[in-house]
């Protein structure tokens, strides 16, 4: 049985970029909300990174036991990336901003 690499190393990005999600949400939401809604929005938010960063890994041609289950790609890591960028930027950056002024 040979060790399965890209598995483990697409694991610990989808759920690396999911935990990230869940805080940024969370923190933006706790001071707009009671701390179980906000919990509850951001959970369901890192839910839809997870299966969205999942999406990204998965081989286009996809054949059961054929082909590998995962498929690490430059442009799949860099869309990440950019989805993390983008949360940190409407979440974290605009609000953290428009507050010290």
């Amino acid at each position: 049985m040979e060790p399965n690499y890209d598995k483990i190393i697409v694991l610990i990005i989808v759920f690396t970029a999911s935990f990230i999600t869940w805080k940024i949400i969370k923190d933006f939401y706790m001071t707009k909300f009671h701390m179980i809604f906000a919990h509850l929005i951001a959970v369901i938010t890192a839910s839809f990174m997870l299966l969205s960063t999942m999406f990204l890994f998965m081989p286009k041609n996809y054949q059961r036991g054929l082909s590998p289950e995962v498929e690490i790609t430059f442009a799949s890591i860099a869309i990440v990336i950019i989805m993390l960028f983008v949360l940190f930027v409407f979440f974290k950056y605009i609000p953290s901003k428009s507050n010290k002024k």
